[in-house]
C-alpha cells in the first residue's frame, strides 16, 4: 500500500563516501468527487487532504460556499479518493470546468481542456480590502520557516499560511504542489467559517496567476510571496483587487502596483 504520510525515509549517498537517511516527500494520485461522482485526479502530498478537496472545490466555483455537507476519504493500492456530500442544487453545472484525470503539482490549469475553460473574473463584488503593514509581512515571511515541519524533512514542498493583519500566523499547509498548499488553507478556512476573516496570505513559491485567483476567494488584504509574480498574476491582482508583495534579494518586501496607474 502506498505511504499515507507526507514523507518516506530513504537511503542517500553524500559525495565523501557518508550514506544517510533522507526524507522524501509523498507525490500522490488524490480522486476528488462530488456526491460519489469522480470529479479531478490532482498529485498531491497526503497530508491534510479534507482541506484539499473542499478548497479546490471552493476555488474552482465548483460549489457555492457553506454548502459542504460531509467529506469522506478511502484509501487504495492505486492512491486516495476524497468525496464531498452536497446538495444537488448546489453544484453549478456552468462552473464546472472540464478536467482531464490528472492535475500534475506543477500547475493550475493542467487537465483544463481548452481556453474556453480558463477560470474567468468572479461574478461577486469584493468588499475593500484592508491594508497590510509592511512589518506584518515581514514577520510572517519570518516566521514561516519554522512552520514548515514536512519541508524541513524533505526540502521540496511548497507552504501556504493565512497569517492575522498584525503577521501573526494562524495556519500553514504544506504540498509538493503550490496551489495544492493554497487550497488546503483555503479549505481550511472554509471548515471553520473563517473565510471572512481578516488577513493575508504568505507563501513559499513564485506569484502565479492560478495563487491570486485562490487568494481572492477569501478576504486576504494581500498575496504575499517568497519570488516575484508572473505578468498574468499581476493582471489578475488588478481586476481582482489583491495586492501582491514579494521580498527581494536584498530583504526588502515589495509591493507591486494592483491599481492601474492615474493618466498624467
Amino acid at each position: 500500500m502506498r505511504d499515507r504520510r507526507g514523507a518516506v525515509t530513504r537511503p542517500v549517498h553524500e559525495f565523501g563516501g557518508a550514506t544517510r537517511q533522507w526524507g522524501i516527500a509523498v507525490e500522490t494520485p488524490v480522486e476528488i468527487g462530488l456526491n460519489g461522482a469522480p470529479w479531478t485526479v490532482m498529485m498531491a502530498t497526503p497530508n491534510d487532504l479534507e482541506d484539499l478537496a473542499v478548497g479546490i472545490a471552493l476555488t474552482e466555483r465548483v460549489v457555492a460556499r457553506d454548502t459542504i455537507e460531509a467529506v469522506s476519504i478511502q484509501h487504495f493500492l492505486e492512491g486516495i479518493a476524497v468525496d464531498l456530500t452536497v446538495p444537488a442544487e448546489s453544484i453549478a453545472p456552468t462552473l464546472q470546468r472540464r478536467r482531464s484525470l490528472e492535475g500534475r503539482v506543477g500547475c493550475g490549469l493542467c487537465g483544463v481542456e481548452a481556453l474556453a475553460g480558463l477560470p474567468q473574473r468572479p461574478d461577486e463584488s469584493t468588499p475593500p480590502r484592508a491594508r497590510i503593514d509592511v512589518r506584518s509581512v515581514r514577520a510572517a515571511f519570518d516566521a514561516l520557516a519554522a512552520r514548515q515541519p514536512l519541508n524541513r524533512e524533505t526540502h521540496s514542498v511548497h507552504a501556504a499560511a493565512w497569517c492575522r493583519p498584525d503577521g501573526t500566523i494562524d495556519l500553514v499547509r504544506e504540498d509538493v504542489g503550490r496551489h495544492n498548499a493554497l487550497d488546503k488553507v483555503v479549505g481550511a478556512l472554509a471548515r471553520a467559517r473563517r473565510l471572512d476573516n481578516d488577513g493575508f496570505v504568505v507563501m513559499t513559491s513564485r506569484c502565479s496567476f492560478e495563487l491570486v485567483y485562490k487568494a481572492a476567494l477569501t478576504r486576504a488584504a494581500a498575496l504575499a510571496t517568497i519570488s516575484a509574480p508572473t505578468s498574468l498574476a499581476l493582471d489578475w491582482s488588478i481586476a481582482l483587487g489583491l495586492p501582491i508583495l514579494s521580498r527581494g534579494a536584498d530583504g526588502a518586501i515589495v509591493e507591486f502596483p494592483y491599481e492601474p496607474p492615474h493618466a498624467a
